[in-house]
């Protein structure tokens, strides 16, 4: 073998070097892996637009690519969780500068040196090109030697289901095919830098520590394996290339897709149904009536179990996993697509004179020539049967993990890929409320109660504003000049901890000298329970009636107690012309602390833990304004919960589950007690009624009422400003004179 001849200042080495000839294989081979990938994405694309109904996710081009920029390329959402973000991120960038690598030596190899005589990889920019190389193939190897462990080591709860890991064999395979490139990349490096001896290559850091592993292995031997290594190494990455389509690879195009497609709508966006007259079906009962983006979503799920991470259902004992109920649906997706596929491809098939789509490019017509003999091929090999079709709504998704769901939003939070999980299990519980009637008891009893009464407890809607009674609010019947509305809610108009905690607020308001009203025995329900429990029609009703009243008194700015009424009235209704500008109550009282309208002087004693309402905090990202309130609270002491902010685990009072009982595994508000318990507090601060009420359940159910209590922060700001004597109240498990 002739040696290469180095000059000093001219540090390089030959590309292919012992592979002069390599071209008269690796160029086909390279042109078969290329086709196939190629077949496999347009098999693939085939079967994304096979099924479901057209939605616009290609708008609002710049926040698009941004997403795509900091998701996609720079893995913010990965890097959330610290031990994956890592091995994930060693993998990802490794790969990343191994290919922009590969793309410059095939740049100059065939463009800049043999058209324009310009040779870059030399001298200093070759040295820190081999040092880049290596280093970073060494991220993708440990990248590797991690999620190995991981996987098949550690087996953290979330790669599995129930305790039972879901490893597959393509999950195996394609680690091992990665970890096998790196290695015999490196392989190859040490026995060219063992047969050159170039006094430079120790840039090459890897492959010349491991030359020196080499001393014994003769030149000529070391030629032979250099070449021997070299075909492999390069059939290995044609292999992976090919594979890519096949396997979960799939997901290097799948999950940048879905960054790239990802809402651009209000957190935790359910689409209203908007034309209720000329629908034959409401919700989503069949695949077919998801949207092509929701059944996208299922195969850029790479099962990475973040979302079943936090989920309170999942944790509880309950049936639902949000991984789970993707995986379904994309086994369903891939049992049904076939044969919406050869139905296309016989409509296709019909003369053009019957109004059929004009003919396709070649390359098209092609690909799909041989999908169609592929599938024939197939068919005839397995002599498989059409798979039976099956109810999405209670087979394919099982109707207890469809009502488990407490919509506290964390699975889409945490989720890397952007997936919406939470619009989909709304708009199937639609289909089983308005289109099939199907529905538990209690959630009649709730919407009956609403429909008649605009409450979900069914009290006299005459009674709305007897709370208010002996505060001297008036309502805007009675005087429409004022800056605010306070929307009061179900709970704190009807419940009677929530009545505490509305009066509590309106004496802050007062004395603060805010100007504001309420609308009494006008205000309606928000509707929040409704929507989400998939009465869709009702909650529409109560909707535009609610903001017909507001627009009659010109209402131009809210203020809510409740977080469910806040995100309504702030989100929602504005899909139905209602335009406020909406505060929750901790924005307003933090603003009011912070400019001095009020002031806290009588000191809180107590160790004090809050609990960071789903509906307030990874909805509308309300974490800092509570927390500067206590803070602001003389003599509180705070201490935090493990789970909090946007990991916080939610109370299960959201999604509806306020007015379903628990039948299956453990309580959601005693789990989230418990938590609260394990932090030494003896004090439960929190924003929502909703939380309120869980969190006084399960303290009773914990049977820790003597050393524990749960507060909203009015009460906690009310009682800190020292204006009024409080008596002694009735209810003393839940008082503010506990404070």
């Amino acid at each position: 073998m002739e040696h290469v001849a180095f000059s000093v200042g001219n540090e390089g080495r030959q590309v292919y070097w012992n592979a002069e000839s390599f071209g008269v294989l690796f160029y086909p081979l390279a042109a078969i892996a290329m086709a196939i990938f190629a077949y496999g994405v347009y098999r693939r694309w085939r079967m994304w637009v096979a099924l479901g109904k057209p939605e616009v996710r290609t708008d609002r081009l710049g926040e698009r690519i941004r997403s795509l920029f900091l998701n996609g390329l720079l893995q913010v959402k990965t890097f959330r969780d610290p031990y994956p973000g890592i091995m994930h991120g060693l993998i990802f960038f490794g790969f990343v500068v191994l290919f922009i690598g590969t793309a410059m030596i095939a740049k100059e190899t065939y463009i800049t040196g043999p058209l324009l005589g310009w040779v870059f990889l030399r001298g200093w920019f070759y040295l820190i090109f081999s040092f880049m190389m290596d280093l970073f193939g060494l991220f993708v190897l440990i990248g590797v030697l991690l999620a190995i462990d991981r996987r098949y080591i550690r087996k953290p709860d979330r790669l599995g289901y129930k305790g039972t890991p879901e490893n597959t064999p393509d999950d195996g395979i394609v680690l091992l095919l990665i970890l096998a490139i790196v290695v015999t990349g490196f392989v190859s490096e040490a026995l060219r830098i063992h047969v050159t001896h170039p006094p430079w290559e120790y840039w090459s850091f890897a492959g010349w520590i491991l030359a020196k592993t080499l001393t014994g292995v003769g030149q000529d031997t070391a030629v032979i394996l250099h070449k021997v290594n070299w075909w492999i190494h390069a059939l290995l990455s044609l292999g992976f290339i090919a594979y890519i389509p096949f396997s979960r690879l799939m997901h290097i195009i799948t999950t940048p897709a879905n960054h790239f497609m990802g809402s651009l709508q209000p957190v935790g966006h359910i689409e209203p149904i908007r034309d209720f007259e000329n629908a034959e079906s409401f919700g989503v009962g069949k695949l077919e009536e998801f949207t092509k983006k929701q059944i996208f979503d299922s195969d850029a799920c790479t099962r990475c179990g973040r979302c079943q991470d936090g989920c309170p259902a999942y944790l509880s004992g309950k049936p639902l996993s949000p991984k789970k109920l993707l995986q379904d649906l994309k086994t369903y997706w891939l049992e049904q697509a076939p044969a919406a596929i050869a139905a296309k491809r016989a409509a296709l098939a019909l003369p053009e004179g019957d109004g059929k789509p004009a003919k396709k490019m070649l390359v098209f017509r092609a690909l799909d020539g041989v999908d169609a003999l592929v599938d024939t091929v197939v068919a005839g090999a397995t002599r498989a049967e059409a798979p039976a079709e099956k109810g999405l709504v209670g087979e394919v998704v099982d109707l207890h993990e469809l009502w488990a769901c407490t919509n506290c939003l964390y699975c889409q939070e945490h989720c890397p890929a952007l997936i919406e999980h939470v619009p989909k299990i709304v708009q199937m519980r639609q289909y089983k409320v308005m289109t099939e009637a199907d529905f538990g008891a209690e959630l009649q009893l709730t919407y009956r109660n609403i429909d008649n009464n605009s409450n979900p407890w069914g009290i006299g809607s005459h009674l709305r504003a007897d709370w208010a009674k002996d505060l001297g609010i008036q309502t805007l019947a009675e005087n429409a000049d004022v800056e605010y509305l306070f929307y009061v809610g179900c709970s704190g108009s009807f419940d009677d901890r929530g009545k505490k905690v509305s009066a509590a607020f309106a004496k802050i308001l007062k004395a603060a000298g805010v100007s504001f009203g309420i609308l009494g025995t006008e205000e309606g329900c928000c509707g929040d329970s409704l929507m989400r429990g998939g009465n869709e029609y009702s909650f529409q009703a109560l909707a535009q009636a609610n903001i017909e009243i507001m627009k009659g008194y010109n209402v131009k700015k809210i203020i809510c107690t409740c977080p469910h009424g806040y995100n309504a009235l702030k989100k929602d209704y504005r899909n139905f012309g209602g335009e406020f500008e909406v505060f929750h109550h901790t924005e307003i009282i933090s603003d009011l602390i912070a400019r001095g309208k009020i002031t806290l002087k009588k000191p809180v004693e107590g160790l004090f833990t809050y609990h960071d309402s789903c509906f307030l905090g990874r909805y509308n990202n309300i974490y800092d304004q509570p927390r500067k309130i206590l803070k602001a609270v003389p003599g509180l002491k705070l201490a935090e919960m493990e789970r909090n902010l946007a990991k916080s685990f939610c109370c299960g009072a959201g999604g509806a589950r306020m007015w379903m009982e628990e039948d299956i595994g453990e309580r959601i508000n005693n789990m989230r007690t418990d938590q609260a318990i394990a932090t030494g507090a003896d004090r439960v601060a929190v924003g929502c009624p909703f939380c309120l009420t869980m969190f006084s359940d399960g303290i009773k159910d914990r049977k820790k009422e003597e050393t524990m209590i749960a507060f909203d922060i009015a009460e906690i700001v009310w009682k800190a400003m020292d204006l009024e004597q409080e008596k002694p109240p009735a209810d003393v498990c839940a008082a503010p004179s506990d404070l």
